[in-house]
């Protein structure tokens, strides 16, 4: 049980940090979000007249292949990382609150 706990709290202090960063992040970004959505608007615009090419096939098939990749690990990988995750959200909120 001993051998547990060093990486438990490793995971639980790189989550938080994680967290708090992303969310401080976040705040900052949704000040942004008009010029993100400008920006956004203007590439789909470009994609739909055929300005800009967009092998959209390509995408999708990337997409499958990474979830390919993600899917046989499961529950495993769920339940391994849930003291990750659990300090993640707790300092993403936390970060989001701060600024």
């Amino acid at each position: 049980m001993e051998d547990l706990i060093i990486p438990v709290m490793f995971m639980f202090i790189i989550g938080g940090v994680a967290g708090y960063l992303t969310g401080s992040l976040a705040k900052r970004v949704t000040g942004m979000a008009l010029t993100i959505a400008v920006f956004a608007f203007v590439i789909i615009g470009l994609a739909y007249t055929g300005n800009l090419a967009l092998d959209f096939d390509a995408l999708t098939t990337n997409i499958s292949n990474v979830a390919g990749i993600i899917a046989p690990l499961g529950l495993a990988a769920l339940v391994s990382s849930v003291p990750f995750v659990a300090s993640f959200v707790t300092g993403l909120f936390l970060g989001y609150r701060r600024y």
